[in-house]
């Protein structure tokens, strides 16, 4: 009987602990509460890994990843700031280099494709990482998703594990990618990230201040969706007194609850029947505040979001009051700016470590290697096509049937002078010649 109470004991007690790991984990991806504390450990030499843990769980990137799936907001700023800073495409003028970048790798991506990976994560966790492999004749050039890659306690190396919620202790999982200029066994990873006070290991993304933000924004629309689904909410409640028998009263209750509950049933009146009652009929009207409050909530998170990430909100789709006939130019500024403050420096960053393995490693003269960027907004409206289009051009945009004229292929502006000649009697000589200067 001991013997058996033991083993309970010991079941529970086992029980108990993986309960409690569980929970942790949980915590560390799904929990979409704000972490109270984001730190890099100090004291290294007290860890019992060689790798240094990127949050008080190790499972920060994991959250931020998780963060990024909850927000729409979010999710559109960051999809919209690797868009711009991936740009059209790549140029150069060697002609090899041309060939290498259409197909960097085993997975025949472009180096386009790579590139736009790597300021994704960069944007989204602070950090990014390119992994190459040296073969004979040439470099393949990958992209490390950031989630699955931690920094070494020597910073000479990194460690990749696929799934850091469960193999962290196990060796076998987790391989090793030394840090460029090392290599190992043909292969190197480079690491990008920006200087953030405290951390010496891992950067930052710029929305981190905004981390309670975009926690709201998630649960803004979880509750207008619980809401539609649930939420009766009546426009008036109207008490009508008579006589009413059990059974009756209970129907309605049933055919109240039906009609009352789900899609479609906000601002519907609620009638009640009070047996015996012959006091007049009562009316409540219900006024429904919070709208306004949760529109005005939404309208600040969304504002707090886009300014922490170093946005703009014409970009996002958010135009100024009173700028609905100027949107084109406001977007157009607001590109300039975030080209300017945000985009043009991640891109740099990112193409200069590009450019180090092009010229160490395959012996190219990337310093031509450039991004093609190309604004969201077209200056086609704004250009006057009499300017840039001849007459013919002009009159084949109108209508291709229109026939061209002969002396159609010139600009408008080139016609100014227009030459008329007269023949009064007949005689075949020229009486008359004059020129008549077009009004501009």
């Amino acid at each position: 009987m001991k013997k058996a109470t033991t083993k309970s004991a010991k079941k529970v007690a086992t029980t108990r602990k993986t309960q409690k790991r569980n929970n942790t984990f949980e915590f560390g991806v799904f929990d979409l509460s704000v972490p109270p504390s984001i730190k890099e450990t100090k004291n290294i030499k007290n860890l019992p890994n060689e790798w240094v843990p990127f949050g008080d769980d190790n499972l920060f990137p994991q959250y931020l990843a998780e963060l990024k799936r909850k927000s729409s907001t979010h999710r559109s700023v960051l999809a919209q700031k690797t868009v711009f800073t991936s740009g059209a495409k790549f140029v150069c003028e060697d002609e090899n280099l041309r060939k290498f970048i259409e197909d960097v790798n085993a997975d025949h991506e472009s180096l386009r494709d790579v590139f736009k990976k790597l300021a994704d994560d960069y944007y989204t966790f602070g950090n990014a990482y390119m992994e190459c492999v040296i073969y004979d004749g040439g470099v393949n050039i990958y992209h490390l998703d950031a989630t699955t890659v931690r920094m070494s306690k020597s910073k000479k190396e990194v460690y990749v594990n696929s799934d850091w919620c469960k193999y962290w202790n196990n060796e076998t999982k987790i391989k090793r990618l030394p840090i460029y200029p090392r290599v190992a066994h043909n292969k190197f990873v480079m690491h990008f990230k920006d200087y953030e006070p405290t951390f010496n290991f891992y950067g930052l993304p710029d929305y981190v201040a905004a981390l309670e933000h975009i926690c709201v924004d998630y649960e803004i629309g979880k509750w207008n969706h619980t809401k539609f689904l649930n939420g009766f909410q009546p426009s008036a409640i109207v008490e009508i007194n008579g006589d009413m028998g059990e059974k009756e009263a209970q129907k309605m209750v049933r055919e109240a609850q039906k009609k009352f509950v789900g899609e479609g049933n906000n601002g519907k009146i609620l009638f009640i029947v009070k047996n015996g009652d012959t006091s007049p009929a009562n009316v409540q009207v219900i006024k429904d505040d919070q709208e306004g409050s949760w529109i005005d909530l939404q309208k600040i998170t969304d504002q707090n979001i886009i300014t922490a990430n170093r946005w703009q909100p014409s970009l996002s789709g958010i135009v100024s009051s009173g700028k609905m006939n100027n949107t084109g130019s406001e977007i157009r500024i607001a590109y300039d700016l975030v080209m300017t403050t945000v985009i043009r420096d991640t891109s740099e960053l990112l193409l200069n470590g590009i450019r180090t393995v092009l010229y160490n490693e395959m012996g190219y003269d990337p310093k031509d290697l450039k991004i093609h960027y190309e604004p969201p907004i077209s200056y086609a409206n704004d250009v006057d096509i009499r300017e840039v289009l001849t007459i013919n051009e002009q009159r084949a945009l109108i209508d291709e049937d229109l026939p061209m004229l002969d002396d159609g292929d010139m600009f408008v502006a080139d016609r100014e002078i227009i030459v008329t000649q007269r023949d009064d009697d007949g005689d075949g000589e020229i009486e008359e010649e004059k020129s008549v200067t077009l009004e501009q």
